[in-house]
């Protein structure tokens, strides 16, 4: 089932605590400079006050942060994925890498593809949301009507109507958890799409922006991977780490209150909460480092797939086009990237 986090791990094996620390630092220079543009865009809300100006202000504040996530920290993620596509592959990389867009004339596409990105996201998660809402909808509807029918059958409730109102209320939730949890496989399957977009990014840079859609399709349905392992696999993940996380903090809390109540010391209560919580967080990171990682071992097999494909193709002289997981002749195969 966790094949792909194997791969991964046997791939990057001794790299986890340098793409970890990398990505964190990563985290904080971009959550540092996201603050600071911020706070000096909202200065001028110091001097202009309330009122509609500030009102109007304050939406051109919220388009201008919009826009340096667009142009700046987007680009900035990117070379996140970077560091696990190094790793991956053993080749050298560091900090500097978190800078990979913005070198080598990958900007102006790195840009676009973001806006594409972007733009598609939006249209895709109304679409879903809409018809989560309209089943939801025909779902809880004959469920509302048949227990506002029994709520007036008569004016005392009888043993057999509360029961037949229990079990109904318990059918319609269970239905509604049902069809939340099978909505929300397009939203997890359109994540691992975007991502594996980026990794196309990552890998050819340089090849037209909707190539790199037509390849992470190709990788993601027609590789020869298996998409069911890659999904159950991390759904598996953060239910484990869910769980998880409930146990530790209930531990926390009860050897806590057990360590407060014989030594009455808020100090060292402070500092159980503070180790579990810590605790906590570093198993997160672990287990988004393994996710990640997975699609980045996904995408590395199903293009490794795509391109001894290609090679097949060619050494057997078929007259058709070459099934290589690519549009176009100018598209360079994965040993010769485009960087």
């Amino acid at each position: 089932m966790f094949q792909y986090q194997s791969l991964f791990r046997r791939n990057a094996e001794g790299q986890a605590g340098k793409v970890i620390g990398l990505t964190i630092l990563a985290g904080i220079v971009m959550t540092v400079s996201f603050f600071a543009v911020m706070l000096i865009a909202l200065l001028p809300l110091f001097a202009i006050g309330e009122g509609t100006w500030a009102i109007l202000y304050a939406f051109i504040v919220f388009f201008l942060l919009f826009l340096f996530g667009v142009f700046v920290i987007y680009p900035l993620s990117i070379g996140i994925i970077k560091f696990f596509t190094s790793a991956y592959q053993r080749s050298p990389y560091g900090f500097s890498d978190l800078f990979f867009v913005f070198k080598g004339g990958r900007y102006g596409k790195a840009v676009k593809l973001t806006i594409l990105v972007i733009v598609a996201y939006l249209v895709i998660n109304f679409a879903i949301s809409m018809l989560m809402q309209l089943v939801l909808t025909a779902i809880n509807l004959p469920f509302s009507a048949a227990l506002g029918g029994m709520s007036y059958e008569g004016l005392e409730a009888s043993a057999a109507m509360v029961t037949g109102q229990i079990g109904l209320v318990i059918l319609m939730i269970t239905l509604n958890l049902l069809v939340v949890f099978l909505m929300y496989i397009p939203f997890i399957l359109l994540m691992i799409y975007m991502v594996l977009l980026y990794l196309v990014y990552v890998d050819q840079p340089h090849i037209p922006t909707f190539d790199k859609f037509s390849i992470a399709f190709k990788v993601m349905f027609q590789a020869d991977q298996s998409l069911v392992k890659l999904f159950f696999s991390n759904i598996l993940l953060m239910i484990g780490v869910t769980v998880l996380y409930i146990i530790g903090i209930i531990a926390a809390a009860l050897l806590g209150s057990l360590v407060l109540g014989a030594t009455d010391s808020g100090i060292l209560f402070a500092l159980i909460l503070i180790a579990a919580g810590l605790a906590i967080f570093a198993v997160y990171i672990y287990v988004m480092y393994m996710m990640l990682g997975s699609v980045v071992a996904f995408y590395f097999e199903g293009r490794n797939e795509l391109d001894a494909r290609a090679a097949e193709a060619a050494a057997s002289g078929s007259e058709g086009p070459a099934y290589d997981g690519r549009i176009g002749d100018d598209l360079k195969p994965l040993d010769d990237r485009n960087y």
